[in-house]
């Protein structure tokens, strides 16, 4: 940990931000690799050249692939202990410390806006998440695309047979929340707003995306088997305009 870390009181932080300043986290996220349902979307949506902001980026695990795949790309995350790990690791990426609700960056800067692993589920409390969605919105160009990933309330905890076999314990006192359409969970060492894909598109659109398709494990585009089954899913928004 940096010197700059280490003289602030880091248990006056967040509990998430605490997590990722450990070295437990930085080993968790040293994996740099994309999901299938990442290959296939920034196949479609991506072209060389074009500008994308890679917001949560943690370790530049998207940021990295993207730069490789000839893409103008700008990691963002919130956690100063991972970003100064990806700036020792890849000095020639684009990085820095910056949280989702404020994004300091210019009106429609952007054709793309990308936050991957989960990451906005991390923004607490839940009117942070709606103010993380408008700053997207306003910092993506019109006809850009918005793609981000989301924890699923109801198959986490109502379907989904691994976290009945795992942690049978952490099932039933979270299952009641599966009858909400969102609710802030703790899992581990870390807090987030898991919700239903209904919650989450409606949430979206309410903001002035235009909602374009959800893929899930697997790369399961149907809509009622990502509800019930996909215990993390993809969505995929554009911002009207030409």
């Amino acid at each position: 940990m940096s010197r700059a870390l280490s003289d602030r009181n880091i248990s006056e932080w967040p509990a998430n931000l605490r997590f990722y300043a450990t070295p437990e986290a930085v080993e968790e996220c040293s994996v740099y690799r994309l999901l299938p349902e990442e290959k296939y979307l920034y196949a479609k949506y991506y072209k060389n050249g074009e500008r994308i902001l890679d917001l949560a980026c943690g370790l530049g695990r998207t940021t990295l692939i993207l730069h490789e795949m000839g893409l103008c790309v700008k990691g963002v995350d919130a956690s100063e202990n991972l970003i100064q790990t990806a700036r020792r690791r890849f000095p020639y990426l684009d990085l820095g410390v910056g949280r989702l609700e404020h994004i300091e960056e210019p009106d429609s800067a952007y054709s793309h806006v990308l936050i991957s692993g989960n990451g906005l589920d991390l923004v607490l409390p839940e009117p942070q998440r709606d103010m993380a969605l408008r700053e997207c919105f306003r910092v993506l160009r019109a006809g850009g695309t918005f793609i981000f990933s989301s924890h699923n309330l109801k198959a986490l905890l109502l379907w989904s047979p691994r976290y009945w076999r795992e942690a049978p314990l952490w099932k039933l006192r979270n299952t009641l929340k599966a009858l909400r359409a969102s609710a802030c969970v703790s899992e581990g060492c870390l807090c987030g707003i898991f919700s239903s894909p209904e919650f989450v598109v409606q949430q979206t659109q309410q903001i002035g995306f235009e909602f374009l398709e959800m893929i899930g494990p697997k790369m399961s585009s149907n809509i009622r088997s990502n509800k019930f089954f996909s215990t993390s899913i993809y969505y995929t928004f554009r911002k009207p305009g030409s």
